[in-house]
Parts: structure tokens; sequence; C-alpha cells
């Protein structure tokens, strides 16, 4: 593959959709991913933004045109049910039921669904029962499962896929369920900047929005026709794509960065709040060193470099952050820029009571990733967070191109 390939990709979503390029790439990664040799489990990422700000643009720019070919690295399921992996339905003969199971139909391809909303909101019940089975499916070895209607079926053997898709920001309760679980999902929040009204007007002149889909997607097809030509799944041995040893120190960082981020929080009710008072114990961080490896390869191959370089870190540290409950990212971006924040300074960002900037300060605290110094309210001195000295590097880490405006939803708990 040529590396001048790259460019129409970059051209086309520079010129309509300024501000998405990274989340584009960082959807070329994980598809291309399927081209490394020795893969045992999915990736998966879903790109998070409140609605109306491109994550499902970006989604929609993966999706295959008639003829070319991307059909086969592709599955395109704009809505199903995690029941569809291997389905029980009672109107359908147990003969036929391989020709409607999703799962096999994945195999070796990159599952796209532009929305994903309904998956990670409803009754905490149905999204118990939702986030066991993509657990399951996630892990890569298939998917059996029991009914009283049609007994026992799936498949008992090594299924690997990867997803994108798209979501609006999940509230607290579905980022607690799906730790409690052990979750295989990594996030991608998309940038959500309100336009000025000037900038509003200019988009409004504008008549090009087929165009720019058109366009979008038309060069990420060929893009992706091109790279599975010169490296067809499977077919990419992964140390033929170097990590440099402090490049790899910084990617396993943030993976413990994101097994101590999305613990659980354990709240207490005193007098009238809810407290936080402990959180639980962070997830093994393995299988995550192993997603943003294969994230970092990727990225560094699809613009045909055979050695990661600290702009393929970028992309990990993007889902890094994302990865972790939406109401804590805009602290951490805080706490990277000057290593510390006031309760003050927790308000005006994220436009949050003191009371409530505060129990946020407290969650890092507990998470291990700051060291809270409590204030005094008869001189009016505000809480200070400040990093732990585990967390230290996160102050001169990879820094990022962009970074997402968080907007907040209400306090689920």
């Amino acid at each position: 593959m040529s590396p001048h390939l790259i460019q129409p990709v970059e051209e086309a979503v520079n010129r309509f959709y300024p501000g998405l390029l990274p989340a584009v790439k960082c959807g070329l990664a994980v598809v291309g991913s399927m081209a490394l040799k020795g893969r045992t489990k999915p990736l998966s990422i879903m790109f998070e933004t409140p609605s109306g700000y491109g994550k499902s643009a970006v989604a929609q720019m993966f999706y295959p045109l008639d003829g070319n070919g991307l059909d086969q690295y592709i599955y395109r399921c704009d809505k199903f049910t995690p029941k569809s992996f291997v389905s029980h339905a009672a109107n359908v003969a147990h003969s036929q039921l391989k020709k409607i199971d999703l799962l096999p139909k994945l195999a070796n391809k990159t599952l796209v669904t532009k929305e994903l909303s309904p998956i990670f909101r409803g009754r905490e019940e149905d999204m118990q029962e939702n986030f066991s089975v993509l657990i399951a499916v996630l892990d890569g070895k298939g998917f059996v499962s029991d009914s009283g209607v049609k007994g026992h079926r799936g498949y008992e053997y090594n299924i690997v896929f990867n997803w994108i898709g798209a979501t609006t920001p999940l509230p607290r309760k579905t980022h607690r369920l799906m730790y409690q679980l052990g979750t295989r999902l990594l996030f991608y929040e998309t940038p959500a900047i309100e336009p000025t009204e000037d900038a509003l007007l200019a988009y409004a002149e504008r008549d090009d929005v087929s165009e720019a889909e058109t366009e979008c997607q038309r060069a990420v097809n060929g893009f992706l026709v091109g790279f599975f030509k010169q490296h067809p799944i499977g077919s990419v041995p992964p140390e033929s794509v170097s990590i440099p040893k402090d490049l790899l120190r910084e990617l396993s960082r943030w993976a413990l960065f994101v097994a101590h981020g999305r613990r659980e929080i354990k709240y207490e009710k005193s007098i009238c709040e809810w407290e936080p008072i402990s959180a639980s114990k962070p997830e093994g961080p393995w299988k995550i060193v192993n997603y943003f490896k294969e994230l970092a390869r990727t990225h560094a191959l699809i613009h045909e470099r055979t050695q990661v370089e600290p702009s393929d870190l970028e992309v990990v540290a993007n889902v890094a952050l994302s990865s972790i409950p939406i109401h804590l990212r805009p602290i951490v971006r805080k706490l990277r820029q000057d290593g510390s924040i006031t309760s003050t300074e927790c308000c005006a960002i994220l436009n949050v009571s003191r009371p409530t900037a505060i129990r946020y300060l407290t969650e890092l605290k507990l998470l291990g990733i700051g060291t809270l110094e409590k204030g005094s309210v008869p001189e009016n001195r505000p809480d200070t967070l400040t990093l732990s000295p585990e967390f230290s590097w996160l102050a001169s880490a990879t820094p990022l191109t962009t970074n997402g405006v968080c907007v907040m939803e209400s306090e689920e708990r």
C-alpha cells in the first residue's frame, strides 16, 4: 500500500468535518487491526458524544459502498439486540436458526453500528442481560446458550471480529453496571464543541451535505479496500510493527489508568446526600494492554509505518480518557494540564455545585488518581486535588491534539 492512500481520507474529512479526523483514524485502526496475526479477542470502540456532533457521521463513513468489495471486511448492522448473536426465536425452525444467527456472520469482519443507545439504556435487568451476552461474545471464544424453547445451541469455536459503534453519553449507572460485569468495551469521545452563530450561519449557507457524506464514505472505503489488499486478514506479524520501550511504558500506564479510572465507586447516604466512601478493586489491566498495543500498531500501519510513534499514542490516550465515566474526564484533563484542580475550578469547568464538585474530586481520590486536600469553609479555601505519585506521569504524557468538550447529564446513581 502506498503511503499516500491515507491522504484522500485526510483531505475529505478535514474539508467537510473539521475535528473528526482523529476519530476517523481511530476507526480505521480498529478495522485495520483485523490484519494483525494471532489475535484472539475482538477490539471494540464506541464513539461517544451528544446527539448531532458527528459520532454517526464517523460510523457511516465505514458503511460499504455497493460493488467495491468492502463488505468482505465490514458488516453493517444499524440495530440489533445481543440475543441475535445466537438466536432462540420460537417462530423459526431449529434447522433454520443458523441462517439468522449474527455471530458467525461477523467472523474476521468489523461490525459497524450507528446507534447503540438502546443497548446502554433501559431497565437495569435488561441491561444486565445485554452486557452478560456482549461480554461473552467479546471474549472471542464463540457463544453457547440454552433456552427452554430451542435447547442448547451456539458456536463452540473462536469467532474474532471487531466492532465500532456510536452512542450518546452513557449515564453513570450504565458505567457502573458494565464494570461490575467486566467490560470489554472501550470508548472514544468525539469533540462536542458548540458552534458560534457565525459558524452555524456558514454551515447553513452550504448545500453540500450529501456531497460531504458521499466523499468521506468513498475515501474511507477506498482506503480500507487498498489496505486489505496490501495487508490481508491475519497476515501481519505484530512484532513487525515495533513499539519503542518508552512508548510501551506509556501505553502500559494508560492501561493502568483505565483499570483504576473505571472502578466502581461505592456510595453511602449521609444526612441528606449520597457520599462516595470506597472504590472496588481495579480490573486486571492485561487485556487493556493488548487492546492498546493493537490500536497503536495499526494506527502506525495505516500510515504505512513499521514503528509506533508518539502520534500513535495520542489515539491510545484519547481512548483511555474516554473509557472512564464522562463526569471525570474534564477533571483529569485539567490535572494533565496543571497537576492539580480546586473544587472552585471544578465547579466552573463542569457547571456543577460545590458539593457535587467535591464529590467528583473525592471519587478521583478513591480511584487513586489524586490526593485530596480539604479546604476551609471559614477561610473560603477550596478543596484541592493533586495528581497522586502513581499517576504523576499524566502531566507529562503524550499531549492530545483534540479534546472533546464534556456535556454533563443528570447525576444518575
